[in-house]
């Protein structure tokens, strides 16, 4: 599972982090097209979430993952040898059906692994993988444009578009890899009875502090390629290095969050984070000197995002495991309309604002109400009780 994961994870930013939107810059469009790509994705993405994780929970994670993998290797074979707007759009299609299908699934699937105590840990060390594996693909996926241009004298579109060959081979891998996976633990018939209207509360309670987190992400997020490149004049080389050391920050400062959790409180810890994450983005438009601000968008990534493992087992944890993947598909659902909504917003900002400010005073108002929501949901039903764990073997640990 966790090699599956870390497969899936080495694409996405060949994708939609901060290659796509370098790459449709280099070709002569404006940041609307990348925020119209988007929201096609990730408007796909939200109409397939809306039945994958019930498909899932009813027919099999694996058969479903299966479909979302397929349709990602479709999308990637698109962008891999065709370059034109009708083309892109297609493959945001594709590769938002992807996303859908295979998110839930991956969760729900990887939830059966592990008992309740260690699912943290588990879910944490699929982060630190996944973590790890994107920010050298990253690191990597920077540097390739100018070795075909300066080696094989490509043209610009055509050596970025090596990036998408590489990424197509990638999910080659993963469809074999998860071909190769056990099926799920659980018969299809045990799943006759999925108790959706029971537990509508709480998927509520999840859903709607992803549903700000979203369009604020949306707004600020993708932008951050283009606005290292239109602040600083940053060349993609330099950029892909900035957001591979995010990549590796993060997987270091994941190991010691399942333990942090336990020890705190997951609800606690991951407010903490956040509201550390918004201050630092908050303070990068105030601040003259690069150095600074790569620090604090490294930060503010960081602190943003390596919560997520502990919340999604968090949230594992308050559903029943009937629902699971349908639970991930509501949240996510969730998040992902409005982050929609935020990227086509953001590429009307983005291209308006000459200061390149506004943005970030959007993102900062919808981050806070967000993070007030999580908190008053839940922190009276944290978790840090749990009895402390550890990832080395039993005969290792201190006693």
């Amino acid at each position: 599972m966790i090699w599956a994961g870390l497969i899936e994870s080495l694409v996405f930013p060949l994708v939609f982090g901060f290659v796509l939107v370098i790459y449709l810059d280099v070709l002569g469009y404006s940041p609307v097209l990348f925020g119209l790509l988007a929201f096609v994705m990730e408007i796909t993405h939200v109409v397939v979430l809306i039945g994958s994780g019930y498909l899932a929970d009813r027919f099999g994670r694996k058969r479903i993952m299966l479909i979302g993998s397929i349709f990602g290797t479709l999308g990637m074979l698109l962008l891999a040898f065709l370059e034109s707007v009708p083309v892109f759009l297609l493959a945001s299609f594709l590769l938002g059906a992807s996303s859908g299908f295979w998110g839930p699934a991956f969760t729900a699937m990887l939830a059966e692994k592990t008992s309740e105590k260690r699912r943290g840990y588990l879910f944490s060390l699929n982060s630190i993988i996944s973590h790890l594996g994107s920010g050298l693909i990253t690191l990597i996926a920077g540097f390739i444009p100018l070795f075909f241009i300066s080696e094989f004298r490509y043209e610009s579109g055509e050596a970025y578009r090596m990036i998408y060959l590489i990424a197509l081979l990638l999910k080659l891998v993963a469809l074999f890899i998860i071909i190769r996976l056990k099926a799920d633990k659980h018969s299809i018939e045990s799943r006759d009875h999925i108790p959706i209207k029971k537990h509508w509360k709480v998927l509520l309670k999840f859903g709607l502090p992803h549903a700000f987190t979203g369009l604020g992400a949306g707004i600020i997020v993708p932008w951050f390629a283009l606005y290292f490149k239109l602040r600083f004049s940053l060349e993609v080389d330099v950029i892909g290095m900035i957001f591979a050391i995010l990549a590796f920050v993060m997987a270091v400062l994941t190991i010691f969050l399942p333990r942090m959790a336990e020890k705190r409180g997951t609800v606690l810890i991951s407010t903490a984070f956040h509201v550390s994450s918004v201050i630092a983005m908050i303070a990068m438009p105030f601040t003259p000197w690069l150095a600074i601000v790569v620090f604090l968008f490294v930060f503010r990534a960081a602190m943003m995002n390596i919560p997520s493992p502990i919340m999604t087992s968090f949230q594992m944890s308050k559903v029943p495991e009937e629902i699971r993947a349908t639970s991930i598909s509501t949240t996510s659902l969730s998040w992902m309309v409005p982050h929609a909504a935020g990227m086509l917003i953001g590429g009307f900002l983005w291209a308006m604002d000459d200061t390149l400010t506004l943005p970030f005073y959007i993102a900062f108002v919808f981050y806070v109400i967000s993070i007030v929501m999580y908190a008053v949901f839940f922190i009276r039903v944290d978790d840090k009780e749990h009895a402390p764990l550890s990832f080395l073997p039993r005969q290792l640990r201190r006693h």
